[in-house]
Order: C-alpha cells, then sequence, then structure tokens
C-alpha cells in the first residue's frame, strides 16, 4: 500500500548502502551511524535467519576431539559475531529490506499498536521481555508507545508476556493519554507522521488523507474523533492538515463539554418536574405564562364581585321580608350578572396581548452592538505586524523560536498578517511552535504571542497592561 510512498527514501538509502557496488557485508551496514535503528533491525533479523537456515560450520566429536556443550559455548559467541559480519547482501536484497523497513515504520506511525503486534507476535505467542526491548527499541525515537509498553511490563515484573496481556496493557497506555490531553496527543503524532512523509517523499507533506486519519484514530482507540472525521468527510472533505484538524477537533470537544452540560441540566430540570405535582397543585396555563414573563397580573375581580351578589342578595333579602314586594329587586340583581364579566374578560385579553408584544420589541435592538462592535473589529486589522516587533525582538524569535530559520519565520508572519481573527492566529503559532518542538511558555514565545494579540485588541496593549 505505501511503497510507491517510499521511493525516495528507498532510492536514497540503497544508494549510501551499497556506494555503487553490487552487494554489502552486515559489517558495513552495522557501523554506518547515517542508517536508521530500524533498518538496521531487519538486516540484523536477516542475518539471524541465514545464521540457522544456512550456517557454514558444523562441529561434531571425534576420537581425539571430545567437544562437551561448555566447550562449544565457550567459542560460540566470537564465531558467531564473525559470522554475522561477513553475511552478504545482493543490491536486489538491499532494495527489499529497505522497502519493508520504511512501510513498516510508516505503519507503526499511523497504527502503532497493530504494528508492534505485527513485530512481536508475527511467529510466536509469546515473547520475553528482554526479545520485546530489543524489537522495539528502534522506534523509541520515533513515537513513545514502545518506551511506554516496556516500562509498564518491567513495573509489572513480567520476564514475558503474551498477545492477550500485551493488548490489555496497551488499552491502559492509550486510555491515559487520551484521559490527559487528548488534542496535543493526536496533533503530536500527527506532525511526527507528516514529517516522515516529506521525508520519504522528498518533498514537504502537510496534508494526510482522511482514510489514512480514520486508521489514525481507530488504532489509538479514539472512536468519537473518527465519528467526527467521518462527519467531515461526508460533507465532501478528502484530506486534511494540522491547523484542519485542530479546528475540528477543538469544536467537538467544545460541543461535547457544552452538551454534557446542558444534559445534566436537563435531568435535575425533569426530577424536579417529577417532584413538583406531588408537593404544589398544578397552575393554571396562564398564570404559568405571567410568571415565566415576570409579570404579575391582577387577579380579576370576578370572585370579589360574586361575593358582592351575595351580600347584596342577603341584603335585599332582608329588605324582602320588610316590604311586601319580593319580584322588583330580582332584575335588578340578574342584568349586573350578565353585563359584567364580558368586561372583566375583554381587557385581560388585550393586556396579555401586549405584555407578550413588549419584550420581543425590546429584545430586538439588543444584537445591534454586537453587530457594531463586530463590524468595527476589523479596523484593528489595519495595523501591521512588522510595525509592532522592532529588529532586536525578530532577531530574537528567529534565534529562539525558529532555529535560525528565517524564512519560515517570514512564512508565519505573512499567514498571521491574512489571519482573520485572534483565534486563527493563535492556532498558527500554536502549530508552528508544536512543530519546533518549541516551549509554548518560553519568553519569546509568550512575547510573540502578546504582540500578535495586541493586532487585534489593541486598546488593551501588548499583553493586555494598557
Amino acid at each position: 500500500m505505501w511503497e510507491n510512498e517510499t521511493v525516495v527514501l528507498v532510492v536514497s538509502l540503497k544508494k549510501r548502502i551499497l556506494g555503487g557496488a553490487t552487494s554489502v557485508r552486515f559489517g558495513k551496514i552495522a557501523l554506518d551511524n547515517a542508517i536508521p535503528p530500524f533498518v538496521k533491525l531487519l538486516f540484523q533479523n536477516r542475518v539471524e535467519e541465514y545464521l540457522i537456515r544456512e550456517t557454514p560450520l558444523s562441529f561434531k566429536s571425534t576420537p581425539h576431539f571430545d567437544l562437551r556443550p561448555e566447550d562449544i559455548e565457550r567459542f560460540k559467541t566470537p564465531i558467531l559475531e564473525s559470522l554475522r559480519e561477513m553475511a552478504i547482501f545482493s543490491q536486489e536484497e538491499v532494495e527489499e529490506i529497505l522497502r519493508e523497513a520504511l512501510v513498516l515504520r510508516l505503519e507503526y506511525l499511523i497504527k502503532p499498536v497493530s504494528t508492534m503486534e505485527q513485530v512481536l507476535f508475527e511467529d510466536t505467542a509469546r515473547v520475553a521481555i528482554a526479545d520485546l526491548e530489543r524489537r522495539l527499541h528502534p522506534y523509541a525515537k520515533v513515537l513513545s508507545y514502545t518506551d511506554e509498553l516496556t516500562r509498564e511490563c518491567k513495573r509489572l515484573g513480567y520476564a514475558e508476556i503474551e498477545k492477550d496481556e500485551y493488548h490489555r496493557l496497551m488499552d491502559s497506555i492509550l486510555q491515559k493519554k487520551s484521559a490527559e490531553n487528548p488534542l496535543a496527543w493526536v496533533l503530536r503524532d500527527f506532525s511526527v507522521l507528516t514529517e516522515f512523509l516529506s521525508e520519504t517523499k522528498g518533498e514537504e507533506v502537510v496534508r494526510v488523507e482522511g482514510n489514512v486519519l480514520k486508521a489514525f484514530f481507530e488504532d489509538r482507540k479514539l472512536i468519537p474523533f473518527r465519528r467526527v472525521l467521518e462527519v467531515e468527510m461526508k460533507l465532501g472533505k478528502e484530506d486534511f492538515d494540522a491547523g484542519e484538524l485542530e479546528v475540528m477537533l477543538k469544536r467537538y470537544l467544545e460541543f461535547k463539554e457544552t452538551f454534557a452540560i446542558a444534559n445534566g441540566l436537563g435531568k435535575k430540570e425533569k426530577e424536579e418536574e417529577i417532584a413538583i405535582p406531588s408537593e404544589k397543585p398544578v397552575e393554571p396555563p396562564l398564570a404559568k405564562e405571567e410568571s415565566e414573563m415576570g409579570i404579575e397580573f391582577e387577579e380579576p375581580p370576578q370572585k370579589e364581585e360574586a361575593w358582592d351578589l351575595e351580600l347584596m342578595l342577603g341584603e335585599e333579602s332582608q329588605e324582602t321580608e320588610k316590604e311586601p314586594e319580593p319580584l322588583r329587586p330580582s332584575p335588578e340583581i340578574e342584568t349586573p350578572v350578565l353585563e359584567e364579566p364580558p368586561k372583566i374578560k375583554k381587557p385581560m385579553r388585550i393586556i396579555r396581548r401586549e405584555v407578550k408584544e413588549e419584550p420581543l420589541e425590546s429584545a430586538e435592538p439588543e444584537p445591534a452592538p454586537l453587530i457594531s462592535e463586530e463590524k468595527a473589529s476589523p479596523s484593528v486589522f489595519r495595523t501591521r505586524l512588522k510595525d509592532l516587533i522592532d529588529e532586536k525582538t525578530e532577531k530574537a524569535f528567529i534565534k529562539k523560536l525558529f532555529g535560525g530559520d528565517g524564512e519560515a519565520y517570514v512564512k508565519l508572519m505573512r499567514k498571521l498578517e491574512e489571519a482573520e481573527s485572534w483565534r486563527v492566529a493563535k492556532i498558527l503559532i500554536d502549530n508552528e511552535l508544536f512543530k519546533r518542538d518549541v516551549d509554548p511558555f518560553s519568553r519569546e514565545a509568550i512575547k510573540l504571542v502578546d504582540l500578535v494579540y495586541s493586532r487585534y485588541y489593541p486598546e488593551e496593549g501588548v499583553g493586555g497592561q494598557r
């Protein structure tokens, strides 16, 4: 799958190893410090296979030479070392081993857990810890998984490890990494991957295909990140660089935190709603609307008038006991009962409609200042970074943050000039510092961040000191 990705580096290493010859001894390969350790490891493994399959020497006892096991062990080591140095590889074998080594390393950068399993358990069900350390040591400088696995095995006192136990330990290691800072973990591994792809292709590679990143996340047990990536791919995205990957994952983590808080509040509200009916009677719908709007209405005087009518009826009944005409007061009592309730209900409906309209009208002008602020903010961008950074500071940035690489500094400044917001500018700075393994809390890094921040928020000054 990755053979085409490694052509440039294979050709370069092949020339280095052979030096124009048609074959080479393993002794020369072992002494060349320019050849990567993971490449030497595969050559060494091939030599061990040759020693078992086609050793040129054999020993046996004769009547005058009684060879015992301890005698053989005494001169076995120097003889084997000499045979290893004399092992010869043709140019075809050199190219084959180089391709296998480079592909294996690329696979390790994308799928470290699966690749280490392949290296350790390809031809055995268990492996000794000493052998595990020997096989994985060449990959230790690439990513930290091999060192972490070795340390965990030694901490637990294992003499050997089986495949099932290997998976259990790796799951534990991955879980710890995910709990600490999953975003920094992903971006660091992604940076190592793009650097190696650039080295193998002979040109700068900053974008990685989505299908490769799916395997990248899945092997590290980052299934939520893989699902987010799949959503982006369904929307038409085919490949990603470090900045796009960081923004995508940050957005997911922010949404995850927001929804977690919202779900927690929702559960509390549901519990309260379930508890309310047993303690309080259900309020009428209109009363609930009024309480939510924060406006108190006077209760309609309908009940009070009913009580007044009863008093009136009581008073008039007393009068009827004194007067002989009982039919006269009845029409006077019935008429107000029929006419007055409608008068009370109509104004209440009108009042409620007016109250519902008022908050809408009052709420409409609120976003106006926000819009005006956003429109006003681009005027801040007129300040150029070149005007904020003096020559002495610029030299310090190039030396301390970019290792003397002036071109990389100029490229970053151009990107920062074009950045549409402070957030985009901060991501660009973080990515550059991370790629160069620079401490983001160093004096020069903090000063650079403060200067760029003052470009977007000049009213606060450099470092927010104004």
